[in-house]
């Protein structure tokens, strides 16, 4: 089941075109309904994601079908109305473009009274079109031919709207609202309105900012002979992040080099697309099938029969890697403590009978637990699509986590994060400190100019910075937690709070 979050809702009432919002109330709102136009409009188009989208319901529909399918009624509808207008010209007396001269006669001949020295027959042609009223057939039926021919015209854009039956009317604004909402939900993908990704791939240092070269090491079992390649990613002097790759002959290693290579960014947007594709199955078998061609939109800019094996080939990279996050032993006696996880434990890549490469992937328990548990951070998509640098990409689930946690603990919008904890999210050089600082900041800075999660950050010391948080909004607050009221939402202070310089 898809949530219908507040967002969605939203982001789709904001989008519909004034006028066809102008016609709903126009035609469709009755003032004894006892609610405010904004409420009905409301509430008018959430009935229409939940009964004609399947939000909130076990069965999404096909967007996409539903938009072709009204564009094709809208455009026969224009047609046959197109060739209505033309037999009411013919035919009858009291048409709507002669009601329309009458009505312009008289206005004119009112003007003439007003203001006797105005030129009637340049103040028909401004206002008009026509310098004779006997001519405004001829130019509305062009008109007219216009509508109906153009793509892009809507069904209630016809001119005479108003003449017509209140159920064709109805009619037309709903094949309009169908065709206008399922554009809206391809253009702004608001059946995942909601990112949701779970803490593993957040607190733990899985990605860097771009591919690099692993420092490969090799230990051989002592009993079983069996090799294990693996890299060591120290996280502080207690902690490292273990990447283990699992292949069954090393050669490998050397025939594939990207085996070698960390995760970056392509591999972090492939991983969570595949993560948001969540089903039913992926609650029952932990399963997720994911159509390729979309992997390869969502990661690359074009449709190349490379990006397809590279994206192939990545997914099976991500399969062999596996992960064991290390603390190191206290004393000479004690044991070092550990955890081990997969993101992908299998990858099935095949062909369905039309030729479409898909891949069925079964995610590691380890993630797969943490939805069932909740443990998860929500972001709006949308923000994360504004967002263009790759250690911003991986640091603002992180971030997002810290500031939804203060929002559930009550606590003030602001703190002070040392680079320790940037380097617990983001593989980097732990040599180069100041290279680091400027990387952090930058993205820092991009958050604070797209207006996500920082309202302001600064240099707390060498090696820490001050962050503010932007304190929940109520939809937010609805989609995230599924409330409106906050527990404490320590807003006021927190901007006179910020250190100045």
């Amino acid at each position: 089941m898809v949530k219908l979050s507040l967002f969605a809702l939203s982001k789709t009432i904001e989008s519909i075109p004034q006028t066809i919002v102008d016609h709903m109330f126009t035609y469709l709102f009755k003032e004894s309904d006892g609610v405010s136009k904004e409420t009905w409009l409301s509430e008018y188009i959430r009935n229409i994601l939940i009964e004609t989208f399947g939000f909130d319901t076990q069965h999404l529909a096909d967007h996409v079908e539903i938009r072709d399918k009204n564009y094709r009624k809208r455009q026969q509808s224009k047609k046959y109305w197109l060739k209505k207008f033309q037999e009411e010209l013919a035919e009858v007396p009291n048409n709507p473009v002669s009601i329309e001269i009458s009505s312009w006669k008289l206005a004119l001949e009112q003007m003439k009274v007003s203001t006797p020295e105005l030129d009637i027959i340049a103040e028909s042609e401004r206002l008009i079109g026509v310098k004779d009223l006997q001519d405004l057939p001829k130019l509305r039926l062009k008109q007219i031919k216009e509508w109906s021919s153009t793509n892009s015209t809507f069904l209630s854009d016809y001119r005479y709207l108003s003449s017509k039956k209140t159920n064709q009317i109805r009619k037309a604004l709903e094949t309009d609202l169908n065709f206008i909402v399922a554009d809206i939900i391809e253009k702004y993908d608001l059946f995942n309105a909601v990112d949701v990704q779970p803490h593993g791939l957040i607190e733990n240092v899985v990605f860097s900012d771009k591919s690099t070269s692993l420092k490969i090491k090799k230990e051989i079992n002592a009993i079983t002979k069996k090799e294990t390649y693996f890299d060591d990613y120290e996280i502080s002097d207690n902690e490292f992040l273990r990447t283990i790759i699992k292949v069954e002959d090393g050669d490998l290693l050397y025939a594939d080099k990207s085996l070698t290579k960390s995760l970056d960014g392509t591999d972090r947007e492939i991983i969570f697309y595949v993560l948001s594709q969540k089903d039913e199955s992926f609650y029952t078998d932990r399963t997720i099938t994911v159509d390729i061609s979309k992997l390869v939109s969502r990661a690359y800019k074009s449709q190349g029969v490379k990006n397809y094996v590279e994206i192939e080939k990545r997914l099976r990279k991500i399969r062999s890697f596996g992960f064991q996050a290390v603390i190191k032993k206290q004393s000479e006696k004690a044991r070092p403590g550990s955890a081990d996880w997969s993101i992908f434990d299998s990858v099935v890549i095949n062909s369905n009978p039309n030729g479409r490469r898909y891949a069925e992937i079964v995610i590691g328990t380890y993630f797969h637990q943490q939805y069932i548990n909740q443990q998860t951070v929500k972001i709006y998509r949308d923000s994360l699509d504004s967002i263009k640098g790759n250690i911003s990409k991986i640091l603002v689930h992180a971030l997002q986590k810290e500031r939804l946690e203060r929002y559930v603990q009550g606590n003030k919008f602001i703190d002070v994060f040392p680079l320790n904890f940037f380097a617990r999210k983001v593989r980097m050089d732990k040599r180069k400190i100041e290279m680091n600082m400027r990387k952090v900041q930058d993205a820092l800075e991009e958050f604070k100019a797209l207006n996500i999660l920082i309202a302001d950050y600064k240099r707390h010391s060498p090696s820490s910075f001050e962050i503010c948080f932007i304190p929940l909004t109520n939809t937010e607050m609805h989609d995230f937690f599924d409330q409106v009221d906050t527990p404490i939402q320590l807003s006021l202070p927190i901007q006179t709070e910020l250190i100045e310089e």
